[in-house]
């Protein structure tokens, strides 16, 4: 059966000297096995799936397991992205954050969307390290994890010019009021700009968000804080942020 559909390839393996496996993440977050017969010849119809990250339409075959591509069509080139590395590592992050996070036999739609959404932001020159911080706090819940940063885990209040620390030992944001010697064991200092930048993050829905556009220290700020929680509830180590420490 023959199908089209939308989609990104997040996976390759090579299968024989001319051929490779590779896997597509499909509109309706379905992951997608596809033989790509050809595709390390110089001449191959699938040579633009060797230039980076591309969103594209892909026509293949496929009935039961494996499928055999046969066209790619570009929808997307993400030309800034491919063309600068820095930029491109910080989308590999991306890619990263939502990748490892896929189940096998579980469709994610909204992995797909956030996955477009934030290339498309990279493409668009947002802050790179504001729009990994945004992958990352969409998929927070999805590794086990938390951050709350709505209200004061003490005293309650919501006012977000008062937040001033984040507390592991209350897993919650603490402010200004109600720092104290005993609140303050295993709290850390966070601006509230970077704790209202987190907030906004959280609960504005994926296609809501055109642009993020922060100064690069706060980028750099809100990312550390995310990694943060990261490393506190899910254990989880990206290669690409380790990539990143040492550009």
């Amino acid at each position: 059966m023959i199908y089209q559909h939308k989609g990104v390839m997040i996976r390759q393996t090579n299968y024989s000297e001319s051929s490779r496996i590779i896997t597509i993440l499909t509109e309706d977050g379905t992951q997608v096995p596809l033989m790509a017969r050809g595709f390390n010849k110089t001449k191959s119809p699938f040579i633009v799936l060797k230039q980076g990250l591309k969103e594209a339409l892909f026509t293949y075959n496929r009935f039961k397991g494996m499928g055999t591509l046969n066209e790619v069509d570009v929808i997307q080139p993400f030309k800034r992205v491919n063309g600068d590395f820095i930029v491109y590592t910080y989308a590999s992050y991306v890619m990263e954050l939502i990748t490892r996070a896929l189940e096998e036999d579980m469709a994610q739609e909204t992995f797909y969307r956030l996955m477009i959404k934030s290339l498309s932001l990279l493409e668009a020159e947002s802050a790179p390290a504001a729009i990994v911080s945004f992958t990352a706090i969409k998929m927070l819940p999805y590794y086990g994890g938390q951050m709350n940063v709505d209200a004061c885990a003490v005293c309650g209040t919501t006012d977000r010019s008062l937040f001033s620390h984040y507390s592991f030992s209350h897993h919650s944001v603490l402010c200004a009021r109600c720092i104290d010697e005993e609140t303050a064991h295993r709290a850390v200092p966070v601006s509230n700009r970077v704790l209202y930048l987190a907030g906004y993050m959280k609960h504005t829905p994926i296609d809501q968000v055109d642009s993020i556009r922060i100064s690069k220290e706060n980028a750099g700020l809100l990312l550390a804080f995310v990694e943060m929680i990261y490393d506190e509830y899910t254990g989880v180590y990206f290669k690409s942020r380790r990539l990143l420490k040492t550009l």
